[in-house]
C-alpha cells in the first residue's frame, strides 16, 4: 500500500514563527479555486510515425513486422537480357523483421476521503489529466531515443566543431537520406538549433520559410520542401532529418488507461494509470542526426 496520500494533514500553514502570542491566524487569505499549471512541452512525434499499430493489430504479446530487405546489390531483384530461346534467369527478394514488445507504464495517485470532501480541486480528476501529459511526454522521449539509435545503425550523423548550425550540415543531413533513396521530409530540432536556424539568413527568406505566415504556426518554419519542428526532448544542440514514411513505427497492446478504485480500509480513492507502448525505428537509413557545439 502507499505510504504518501494526498491529505488535509494537520500543520499550522501560517508562518512558521506562528504561535498563540501573534495575531497571524487573523489574517484572512483566498486560496484560488484553481491550479497553476506547470508549464509543459508542444509535443508532435506521435503524429510523425510512420504507421501506428493499435491494440485490434496486436493479439499477442509482440508484433512481428515482415520487411523486406534493404536493397543491396546482392539482394535486388535483378532484371537481366535474355537471348532468344535462352533460360530466363532465377531471382528473387530478401527478407527480415522487426519485433516490437509493448512495454508497460504506470502511475498511480491516491487522495483520502477527507481531502475529496474539504479541498477545493477535484485532485483524482486533475492528475488523471496530468497523467494523459506525462504519459505522452514519456512517448516522445521513447521516440527521440529510437531516431538516436537508427542514425546510429546507420553511420548517419553530421557532425563539426561549429559553435552555430551551417546550411552545409542541414544539406549533408538531406544527401545522407536521399543517398539511400529517402525523401527528406521534417528536420526536428532541439531548442539551441533552433535559434540558429532563426538567425540563418536563408532560413527566413520567404522562398524558404513559405512565408511570414508559417513562422506565427507550431512549426518553426520549413527549409528546402522540410518541415522544421522544435521538440524540447531533443537535446538542444541536436536536430534530426528525417523521411517520416519510414522513420519510425509505433505499437500500442493497451492505449492510455484510467481506472478508479477504492480502498475502504483507508477510506482513500485512487486512480491507477496504465499504457503498454512501444516505439522502434523502422528504416535506419530514414533518419540522420545533426550535431553542433
Amino acid at each position: 500500500m502507499p505510504t504518501q496520500l494526498l491529505n488535509t494533514g494537520s500543520a499550522d500553514f501560517a508562518s512558521s514563527t506562528a504561535n498563540t502570542a501573534t495575531t497571524s491566524y487573523l489574517i484572512p487569505r483566498t486560496l484560488l479555486p484553481e491550479v497553476m499549471n506547470a508549464v509543459r512541452k508542444k509535443l508532435i512525434m506521435r503524429g510523425l510515425a510512420a504507421r501506428y499499430f493499435g491494440p485490434s493489430a496486436i493479439p499477442g504479446r509482440t508484433l512481428v513486422l515482415p520487411m523486406q530487405a534493404e536493397f543491396t546489390t546482392n539482394n535486388a531483384l535483378s532484371v537481366d537480357r535474355v537471348g532468344e530461346g535462352g533460360e530466363i534467369p532465377m531471382a528473387q527478394s530478401e527478407f527480415t523483421s522487426l519485433t516490437l514488445t509493448p512495454v508497460k507504464y504506470g502511475v498511480r495517485v491516491g487522495v483520502t476521503r477527507e481531502m475529496a470532501e474539504d479541498g477545493i480541486l477535484d485532485l483524482l480528476s486533475y492528475h488523471a489529466e496530468l497523467a494523459g501529459y506525462e504519459f505522452a511526454d514519456n512517448e516522445e522521449a521513447l521516440i527521440v531515443s529510437q531516431l538516436d539509435a537508427a542514425d546510429t545503425a546507420a553511420s548517419n550523423s553530421v557532425a563539426n566543431s561549429n559553435a552555430t548550425l551551417p546550411i552545409t550540415d542541414i544539406t549533408a543531413a538531406m544527401q545522407n537520406l536521399e543517398a539511400a533513396n529517402y525523401t527528406p521530409t521534417h528536420m526536428i530540432v532541439g531548442a539551441e538549433v533552433c535559434n540558429d536556424l532563426r538567425n540563418i539568413d536563408t532560413f527566413n527568406e520567404a522562398d524558404k520559410t513559405g512565408g511570414p505566415s508559417a513562422l506565427n504556426q507550431r512549426l518553426v518554419g520549413s527549409i528546402f520542401g522540410m518541415k522544421v519542428l522544435m521538440s524540447n526532448n531533443v537535446s538542444a544542440k541536436l536536430a534530426y532529418v528525417i523521411d517520416a514514411n519510414y522513420a519510425f513505427v509505433i505499437a500500442e497492446k493497451r492505449t492510455l488507461t484510467i481506472e478508479r478504485y477504492s480502498d475502504y480500509a483507508r477510506d482513500t480513492g485512487f486512480i491507477a494509470v496504465t499504457q503498454r507502448f512501444a516505439a522502434h525505428y523502422l528504416r535506419s537509413g530514414a533518419t540522420s542526426e545533426i550535431t553542433t557545439t
